[in-house]
């Protein structure tokens, strides 16, 4: 057991500079790629030539996915971040090796860029389709997220449904500060925030995306608040011709944690097929995932070095003694069982080109994800007849090492969710004129089922159950939002070829619901007492416009501004538990709206290669619906909201060099933070585990870090992609009205140090071998920073995970492309808690065909 230390204490390595790619070279074959890689190789080829569904409409979208077609192998050339001035501009230096390589790219034109960068004074980060195919264990799309500087999902297992996104300064508890769009469609939950909240990866299989996109921080015009800590895009394929796809993927964990010891095993299929007939093209895609995750949650309480006077004592064995987060003593007696998780994912889509620049395209998905454990291990046993002990009454209490504890009546817990949603959505996005581009998308997500049951106890445990039948509680959640987008853009504005120009318009509107019922009949999920009924809506009309002044050569100014006008609607909390007359039985809040200004601003300097950039921008985020309304008391513990919340509001700043390599560059990244009235969600750590949660606004904090990042393909002349990136902050509570013992406290689940390091080596063309490296500092659990032992349940720990994974291909038979694939997560098997353990050391083994 190892105590937490202070960060200027640890012993790392300073990492290398680092950075993204800005002219990878991607093509279809083996071959190509290797060429990709070694320069003078590719240089000397262009001189001398080439070398079960249970429900009827899932089958019927099934059958249809896979009448249709997929993959596209070419990909467009990614143009460095501050280099995408328009082309009428004169840039008076030779090109650099990167773009001398990119005039032979094949571009795929179903999958090309119709809208202009509007977002250059935002840090970016990219990830392209083969880093993805090739460097990452991808089960789930978050995955493609892994190795970026300042990005932590904190996803427990694949397929894990609660795996929320924490950048920069933000930490997993705030989600509501990360936006994630597929193909401008939002899948982060824009009505719920919490640990809870995380978006709704499931929406997307990792086969699907051609390229995934990550800003960092509010500095674009055309983001709202709820990019404080960043923005996420992924980017899916359409078909250029008729293409199919088959993936398959077996996942084995070894887990010995908690009593148990034992291999989980999932496994991952995917098929898609596509096709384009003129200038309409179709894709289809089933994606589904089964697997078993640790249990979540040890079932423990504290133990106590003495036993009220008036208890009779009984003693146990089998109990694992064990320190507390804050140095004390608990007994974990059992956990609630294997997370098991299935999902399903139906999806077609469907473009057309209005013009060659000028497409339209429609997205359906239907989800279906269930979630249950259901074979709870209790590890107590009477140290006298050797039988398994359940809870028991104030009048009795266990014994064992000389320490004391109760086991409550629910502290063993079964549970199912079941959750089905629609995702779908239109979009026009291209040229509607020689010189306006417009970017427009119109979406609806609805969970219209999402029903979780839970039980009050275990069946063998006799005084859970009420007249010989375990009772438990029904939780209806209803969840929906819409939101509609549209963005102006020209590059020659006023017809003037040094101004850029990009105006908008969107409506963001959320509702959450939950309804709490208690169950007499937890088998039978009976409604048969409402507990609670709790919820409401947010909506947000902004305005948004932006503009850029190319006004010397090398040198460009930005100036933006956005106006949010913000509604909480319908706001209500009954709690029927409460007496009638009470009249904080039925309480409904009053309507209310406020709107304000951001403004935003940024200047550049680009000389030849190098690049330098000072971004600000002033951001407001706004509450959603689950701070606002979503009171409730379940089996599971109890959630008070705050209809009297504020806007959170910070001023943010950035600074940027960048140098280019012929292959890669090198990027360092200065931010400074302020955010005032910042929402936390506080779930303080009581005797027995964690008390109820609740939304704090705190006064004020203060960030202030740096990320490094190089990246380099073809490194040395040699088959060997590098990448290797950091991020060093510091974010402290500064200034705390409401509790003024908090300042001067470091913010919680914040650490101070993330480090990557990958590097993909090409044995052979069709042979290559990519090693990662990711580490992550200690940092302190709780708001109070009183939690300091590490390797604990409610804890989270420094890590250091090491990642493998090799990709062989087959010889092409037929135009029939096969990879097999082999990786192995946390090869050192570290044992890491973030308040839940994480995964032990898993492997994979995979399959892909694709025509």
């Amino acid at each position: 057991m190892t105590m937490r230390k202070p960060i200027d204490t640890v012993n790392t390595v300073a990492a290398p500079v680092l950075a993204e790619n800005l002219a990878k070279q991607a093509a279809g074959s083996p071959g190509e790629l290797w060429l990709a890689a070694n320069p003078k190789l590719r240089a000397n080829t262009l001189q001398h030539g080439p070398l079960t569904s249970r429900y009827p409409q899932k089958l019927l979208v099934f059958a249809l996915s896979c009448a249709l077609g997929m993959d596209v192998y070419a990909k467009p050339t990614e143009e460095p971040a501050g280099k995408q001035h328009p082309k009428t501009f004169p840039k008076h230096h030779a090109p650099d090796k990167a773009e001398q390589l990119a005039e032979v790219e094949v571009v795929d034109a179903s999958n090309k860029s119709f809208f202009p960068n509007t977002a250059k004074a935002t840090p970016q980060f990219k990830v392209s389709r083969e880093d993805i195919e090739t460097k990452v264990n991808a089960t789930t799309v978050e995955d493609a997220l892994r190795y970026i500087p300042g990005v932590n999902v904190r996803r427990r297992y694949a397929g894990d449904a609660n795996a929320p996104i924490a950048m920069r300064g933000s930490n997993i508890t705030q989600s509501a500060h990360s936006m994630i769009f597929t193909d401008g469609m939002p899948i982060y939950n824009m009505v719920n925030a919490g640990h809870t909240a995380a978006p709704r990866w499931s929406m997307v299989a990792p086969s699907e995306i051609e390229s995934v996109d990550v800003l960092f921080g509010p500095f674009s015009a055309q983001y709202d608040g709820h990019s404080f800590g960043g923005v996420v895009n992924l980017n899916t394929k359409m078909p250029d011709k008729f293409e199919a796809q088959m993936d398959a993927t077996g996942i084995f964990q070894d887990m010995h944690r908690g009593g148990r010891n034992q291999v989980l095993q999932g496994f991952r299929t995917f098929l898609s097929a596509g096709d384009r007939f003129d200038k309409f093209s179709i894709y289809g895609s089933y994606n589904h995932l089964t697997n078993e995750g640790q249990p979540m949650d040890p079932i423990g309480t504290t133990a106590a070095l003495t036993s009220p006077g008036t208890a009779t004592v009984i003693p146990v064995t089998g109990a694992h003694l064990i320190p507390s987060p804050t140095g004390g003593k608990n007994f974990i007696f059992g956990d609630n069982g294997i997370d098991k998780t299935d999902t399903d994912l139906f999806k077609v889509k469907m473009a057309y080109d209005l013009t060659d620049d000028l497409q339209t395209r429609f997205t359906i998905a239907y989800e279906e994800r269930i979630r249950s454990n259901g074979d709870p291990l209790v590890l107590s046993r009477n140290a006298l007849t050797g039988q398994t002990v359940y809870s028991i009454p104030n009048s009795r209490i266990y014994s064992q090492d000389g320490y004391y504890f109760r086991v409550p009546t629910n502290g063993f817990r079964l549970q199912e969710q079941n959750r089905q949603a629609l995702n779908y959505g239109w979009s026009l996005k291209g040229k509607i004129s020689d010189t306006w581009n417009i970017d427009t998308t119109a979406s609806y997500y609805d969970a219209f089922h999402d029903k979780t049951i839970q039980s009050a106890g275990l069946a063998q445990d006799r005084r859970a159950l009420v007249n010989d039948v375990l009772p438990g509680q029904v939780t209806d959640v209803d969840t929906w939002w819409a939101t509609y987008d549209l963005k102006l853009a020209t590059d020659e504005f006023l017809g003037r070829k040094d101004l850029s120009f990009m105006g908008g318009y969107q409506l963001v509107h959320g509702n959450n619901n939950n309804k709490v019922y208690n169950s007499d009949n937890y088998a039978n999920a009976n409604r048969d007492k409402t507990v609670s009924d709790s919820g409401g809506q947010t909506q947000t009309n902004s305005l948004f416009s932006q503009l850029e002044w190319r006004f010397l050569k090398d040198w460009s100014v930005m100036a933006g501004l956005r106006f949010d006008h913000f509604q909480a609607i319908d706001g209500h909390f009954y709690n029927y538990n409460r007496a009638v007359n009470d009249r904080r039985r039925i309480q409904n809040y009053a309507d209310r709206e406020q709107s304000r200004i951001s403004p935003k601003a940024s200047i550049e300097y680009s000389p030849d290669a190098w690049t330098f950039r000072y971004s600000f921008s002033k951001a407001y985020r706004f509450p959603v619906a689950e701070e606002l309304f979503a009171s409730k008391n379940t089996v599971a513990g109890t959630t008070f909201s705050d209809p009297n919340l504020g806007p959170e509001n910070g001023y943010f700043h950035n600074f940027m060099t960048q140098y280019n390599l012929a292959q890669g560059y090198i990027r360092a990244n200065f931010f400074y933070d302020q955010i005032k009235d910042e929402i936390f969600s506080y779930n303080p750590l009581l005797a027995g585990g964690n008390g109820p949660n609740t939304y704090l606004a705190i006064g004020e904090t203060e960030t202030i870090g740096v990320d490094l990042t190089y990246q380099q393909y073809g490194l040395f002349g040699l088959p060997l992609d590098f990448m290797a990136n950091t991020i060093f902050m510091n974010k402290q509570i500064v200034n705390n009205p409401q509790a003024r013992g908090l300042e001067g406290n470091e913010w919680p689940r914040t650490p101070r140090l993330q480090a990557n390091v990958s590097a993909t080596y090409r044995v052979l063309p069709e042979w290559d071998v990519t090693g990662n490296v990711r580490y992550r500092s200690d940092m302190f659990h709780q708001i109070t920073n009183v939690d300091t032992e590490a390797n604990v349940f409610n804890g989270s720990d420094e890590y250091t995970f090491v990642d493998f994974k090799t990709n062989y291909r087959l010889p092409e038979y037929h135009h029939l492309k096969s990879t097999v694939s082999a990786g192995v997560d946390n090869i050192l098997d570290q044992d890491v808690y973030e308040n839940n353990p994480l995964a032990q050391r898993t492997y994979y083994v995979s399959l892909s065909l694709k025509y």
